[in-house]
């Protein structure tokens, strides 16, 4: 599976980059939405991991982009962040997200949450 990441805390970065790498990710990172934009025009992934806070353009700007352009809409995005509430969740969800992991996440069983929001039954 080829991830795109968009963090823009290195330490959080670096271990979610290696759990996705140890369950057999091909990853490619960036630091802030605007980054994923122009990612996506060039590259080709299977999901982007969206955090909601960064720089530039935040996920849900970025996420809600993604979802209105017809070159873009077809991959699957996922919120990786510590926006918890209910109604962040939901806002997510009604722009356009796949899925949602809330921050802490269990690095363990990461790529396998990713799969099942995906439906997919192998990474």
């Amino acid at each position: 599976m080829r991830v795109l990441l968009a963090e823009d805390e290195p330490d959080i970065q670096m271990i979610t980059r290696m759990a996705l790498e140890d369950g057999g990710c091909t990853v490619v990172a960036v630091s802030d939405g605007q980054a994923v934009l122009e990612r996506v025009r060039n590259e080709t992934f299977d999901v982007i991991l969206l955090d909601v806070m960064m720089p530039r353009i935040d996920g849900f700007t970025a996420c809600a982009r993604l979802h209105a352009d017809p070159q873009t809409c077809h991959i699957p995005v996922i919120f990786l962040t510590a926006k918890s509430q209910e109604l962040e969740v939901q806002r997510g969800l009604e722009i356009g997200a796949r899925g949602y992991i809330v921050k802490p996440f269990d690095v363990f069983s990461l790529v396998d949450r990713i799969s099942a929001i995906l439906g997919n039954h192998n990474p």
